[in-house]
């Protein structure tokens, strides 16, 4: 077989390797665009979970303002109410599991009571408006929609943390079959090789032994054919062009080993905006913050936190900040020291912290926090009172 044919034969696991790589590389770029979209997706229901329940505490301002003889303007009242019916309608149409079902039966029972508190404030008994605000079903209904906020956004946390884990071993996957493949074809490339430069050696070495013996004998000879010598240099000649074709081709896989780093570093970036969507601050009156804890405070999200409410406090001028910690899943001593940060940056910033929402099993730990530097109230009315 000519030599030519044998070197192309030495190649053809590297093209077949890389008509290989190019498969996977498609189709792995089609599994990591439905990933994005995946985590997309979880993403756009952790901020709608955190809508809803702005909005239900708007509602729910609103309406105890009212009742309480507070000055507030009633159209206002009807945008939200507008406002939450075509946020729920909307929320209903894409997610019609049973959190989000009941979810929405109990937010329409609740504006059903705050309907029924106002009518009695407009026929002028106060009284009675604001003991049905206060009585138990009203109460035990809010409890319950805070419940299934909570529930909502635990489960579409761990669909993205699910959704980002899958991404993630796309990519490792492509990654490491590509690596496999190409270590698997180089292998059986440098075996050709090999073989054929023994091969060459042979015919080299029958020429040496040619050429030494009629250097020792003064008979005439006729040298070999010299043909596999000008072969052998030609077989030189395509070894550099070899070379330099797998030079070139390892760039091509450094650039596509780029491209895939670039990705990856674009989904870490989008999970660091997810996780500061994740401590959503919103305003509760004129000079006063709120702030819900849901899920874990690492050391990053504590950070996090920190930054977030003292840059809130600077910029909004806010007298009076208020922290809803009943969605913390655990309080350790990293969650109290973060407080405590948390509550001296703000007083150095003139600001009141206000701590609402603690469970009974985190009491024992919130008695750790320093006297007075914390105000405590049962809800968000509790802690609007203690700032007017």
């Amino acid at each position: 077989m000519d030599l030519r044919v044998r070197l192309l034969v030495s190649l053809s696991p590297l093209l077949v390797a890389l008509a290989i790589i190019s498969g996977i590389a498609l189709y792995s770029q089609r599994r990591v665009a439905e990933a994005v979209d995946a985590v997309d997706r979880s993403a756009r229901n952790l901020v709608e979970v955190a809508q809803g329940e702005s909005i239900i505490l708007l509602e729910q301002y609103y309406v105890s303002e009212l009742v309480n003889g507070y000055q507030l303007s009633r159209r206002e009242l009807e945008q939200i109410r507008t406002e939450a019916q075509r946020f729920f309608r909307e929320y209903t149409s894409i997610h019609e599991g049973f959190i989000e079902l009941e979810l929405v039966a109990r937010v329409e029972t609740m504006i059903a009571q705050h309907d029924a508190a106002l009518t009695f404030l407009d026929r002028g008994d106060r009284q009675r408006a604001q003991e049905l605000l206060q009585s138990v079903d009203y109460h035990r209904n809010i409890r319950a929609i805070h419940s299934l906020t909570i529930g909502a956004q635990r489960e579409y946390e761990v669909q993205y943390l699910a959704r980002i884990a899958a991404l993630e071993r796309i990519i490792n996957e492509g990654f490491w079959i590509a690596a496999t493949i190409v270590s698997i074809s180089i292998a059986i490339a440098l075996s050709l090789a090999v073989s054929l430069i023994w091969q060459v050696g042979k015919s080299v070495d029958r020429l040496t032994i040619d050429a030494e013996r009629l250097t020792t004998s003064d008979s005439y000879g006729v040298l070999s054919q010299i043909s596999p010598i000008n072969q052998l240099q030609r077989l030189r000649d395509a070894f550099q062009h070899l070379i330099d074709t797998n030079y070139h081709r390892q760039q091509q896989l450094t650039a596509a080993l780029q491209t895939q780093q670039a990705q990856l570093e674009r989904e870490v970036q989008l999970q660091a905006t997810i996780r500061a969507l994740s401590l959503p601050i919103t305003a509760l009156g004129p000079h006063t913050i709120f702030l819900p804890l849901v899920g874990y405070l690492d050391a990053e999200r504590s950070a996090q936190l920190e930054q977030t409410v003292l840059n809130a406090i600077q910029q909004r001028r806010a007298r009076a900040v208020v922290i809803d910690v009943h969605g913390l899943a655990a309080v350790d001593e990293a969650t109290t020291q973060t407080l405590i940060r948390v509550g001296r940056g703000a007083q150095l910033l003139g600001a009141t912290a206000i701590l609402v929402g603690v469970r009974p099993e985190q009491a024992l730990a919130f008695t750790e926090l320093p006297i007075g530097l914390f105000r405590y109230a049962r809800d968000i009315p509790s802690a609007l009172s203690l700032v007017s």
